[in-house]
């Protein structure tokens, strides 16, 4: 890890100020918040709190950025944790995956970046900031749960924000499931927005505004894969805790922890429509147009076809050639236009007769 303090400040204050939460001035960089549990209430803790709790059989969730040497050196030195784990949480491995040991689970799930709301919120930059994607490594057991990330999430933000307004749980399984659902929560806010998107859109293509619509339509196309592209392996990765259920956790955590990631496989579910319904809108367009190209098309091979006689006469009438009728006859002229009139007459009763216009 490298230690980078202004950007860690930053951080910190992006990922940890609430309303009634005391600063910690002893507290490294690395360190975002923590909090014990008694009967299910948490409690918030300083940094020396969190230390002195995380090593007992205190329930206790420890929430730290990867940004901090001192972080990094102290959870070296976490004798209660299986070194694999620490190793892990100390690692750089952003691919969402879950391993499960005997009394203990770790791992790694994608999450959306916590970014702070600015005026300009509508600006190309921060719609790409808002999209953005992080890793959140864990590590789950009896007595603790310990996240670790880069930057600002908004799970785990969502998850502080819920235990500082009164939300109880039973154990670090069941707070699991809480950081779960949160997860489902940011998901299914990014899914709204896109499907949002898509109304707009498909209200567009019904009131035959397809061509303006076109280049909106591959922004949310892109940004559904986008989604697609962490939710899909991170729905894999959790499942294993379906069809591997934990023997340590208490059944009522575990059924909680299988119901949150049942929902987020739903959330994938309705990710698949939106993409299924992006490429049906895509097809939409894509006929749209061509049927507006075939129309002008048409067009032009009807006034082709309606032109072609009058060009055929004109053309004779035009060669400087002696022997030319009519060219000492006053009626001439119009008997020429006569002709061409009869022609494209004739012209169009032929398309008529033919269904061809």
């Amino acid at each position: 890890m490298n230690t980078t303090r202004p950007i860690e400040a930053r951080e910190r204050a992006t990922d940890s100020h609430h309303p009634g939460e005391k600063s910690d001035a002893s507290a490294p960089p690395g360190f975002i918040t923590a909090f014990r549990f008694t009967g299910g209430q948490a409690l918030r803790l300083t940094w020396d709190e969190a230390r002195a709790s995380i090593v007992g059989e205190n329930m206790t969730w420890l929430h730290l950025s990867a940004n901090d040497d001192t972080v990094e050196g102290w959870l070296e030195g976490v004798a209660s944790m299986p070194d694999v784990a620490r190793e892990f949480l100390n690692g750089e491995d952003k691919r969402p995956r879950v391993h499960i040991g005997t009394n203990f689970m770790y791992g790694v799930v994608a999450d959306l970046e916590l970014v702070a709301k600015t005026a300009n919120a509508a600006a190309p930059d921060a719609r790409e900031a808002n999209r953005a994607t992080g890793a959140l490594r864990f590590y789950v057991d009896r007595h603790r749960m310990i996240t670790v990330r880069a930057r600002p999430l908004q799970s785990t933000d969502r998850l502080r924000h819920a235990l500082l307004e009164g939300t109880t749980f039973r154990d670090p399984v069941d707070l699991f499931a809480g950081l779960i659902r949160a997860l489902n929560d940011t998901f299914a806010d990014r899914i709204d927005e896109l499907g949002d998107c898509l109304d707009d859109v498909e209200e567009t293509v019904l009131e035959g505004g397809h061509s303006r619509c076109r280049a909106l339509l591959g922004d949310v196309r892109r940004r559904i894969v986008e989604v697609k592209r962490f939710i899909d392996p991170e729905r894999n990765a959790l499942t294993q805790l379906v069809l591997r259920r934990l023997e340590w956790a208490e059944p009522r955590s575990m059924e909680a922890l299988v119901q949150a990631i049942q929902v987020l496989n739903g959330l994938g579910g309705g990710l698949e429509g939106l993409y299924e319904r992006a490429k049906l809108l895509q097809d939409e367009i894509a006929a749209a147009l061509s049927e507006d190209i075939n129309r002008k098309l048409l067009w032009l091979a009807i006034m082709s076809a309606l032109l072609l006689p009058a060009t055929l006469v004109t053309g004779i009438f035009g060669m400087n050639v002696a022997g030319l009728p009519g060219t000492k006859d006053p009626a001439s002229f119009w008997v020429v236009v006569g002709v061409m009139t009869a022609c494209a007459a004739i012209t169009i009763f032929l398309l008529r007769r033919l269904r061809l216009w």
